[in-house]
């Protein structure tokens, strides 16, 4: 699905006015839409190129409470795990980040209530993107950017290049890349990718490395201890990655202490660092 798809598919769980708002708006503004936010009590806002735009009047906490049901298909207790990790992908791929007031357990977070924001964030097929990429790099490689710099949308490009040539395997954790629904994938991954729909990284990782012998695996936001080990030891196994983490730059990658271990054992031949949607600079990072 393309962005303007999954655009439309996000418009039926707005309310009427911001439903009207976007249908006002110039066709060339809708196209680059990146994100729709709702606040209670304030303007909704559309971001547009990194930057957001006031759309309409407020929102009342009656419009994001039937807007915020509707994305839990109206069985909030059904979502308690995705409402734990603070977001709910939609189908197409669309991850809907939520704030409110936690319910705790101890140092866990159970749920939440009270929701007080949702950011509708914009999916999208680009074919043809991470062609730069593909062609200028081999071996493992890391996509390197802060929120919104297109980490997802180059990985999922990728992903369709090196699934196309070499059996890969995708650990989907958000369900973000693939955007599997009733075990068929939204998007073009390859003909070769097998996918984890759902599964966390760590574990996706080493289930993958026992069963489906890929000779690449494709993971999004590498973020934990358990992530790395998995990641070194798969590499050890002689597998390939492509992955993505957040950072502003290749300086804060390094100084990032979990991700030191892959750097020091050079999991990575290569670092992509992106911005504003676009490649900024691709750098050997070991040989």
């Amino acid at each position: 699905m393309n962005a303007l798809e999954n655009l439309k598919s996000i418009i039926n769980y707005l309310p009427e006015s911001i439903r009207l708002a976007l249908q006002d708006m110039p066709a060339e503004q809708i196209t680059h839409i990146q994100e729709i936010r709702l606040r209670c009590g304030r303007s909704a806002g559309v971001v547009i190129n990194g930057k957001e735009h006031s759309l309409t009047a407020e929102i009342s906490i009656e419009e994001l409470t039937r807007t915020f049901q509707a994305v839990c298909s109206y069985s909030v207790y059904s979502y308690e795990q995705e409402l734990s990790e603070g977001y709910i992908t939609l189908p197409g791929g669309c991850r809907v980040g939520i704030c409110g007031s936690a319910v705790r357990k101890g140092q866990s977070i159970q749920t939440l209530k009270c929701i007080s924001s949702l950011n509708f964030r914009i999916a999208g097929e680009y074919t043809g993107i991470a062609e730069q990429i593909f062609r200028q790099t081999s071996g493992s490689l890391l996509l390197i950017g802060t929120a919104g710099s297109g980490k997802t949308t180059y990985l999922r490009d990728l992903c369709r290049f090196i699934g196309d040539q070499h059996k890969t395997a995708l650990i989907d954790e958000r369900g973000e890349l693939a955007a599997v629904r009733r075990g068929m994938p939204m998007h073009d991954i390859g003909r070769m990718t097998d996918i984890f729909d759902g599964y966390p990284r760590a574990a996706g990782i080493l289930t993958a490395l026992r069963v489906m012998s890929p000779e690449y695996i494709i993971c999004d936001e590498i973020s934990t201890e358990d992530d790395v080990k998995a990641i070194l030891q798969a590499d050890g196994c002689g597998i390939k990655f492509a992955a993505s983490c957040h950072g502003g730059s290749f300086e804060e990658l390094r100084r990032r202490i979990m991700l030191r271990p892959l750097l020091d054992a050079g999991v990575f031949q290569y670092g992509i660092f992106l911005k504003d949607r676009s490649v900024k600079i691709i750098r050997r990072l070991a040989t």
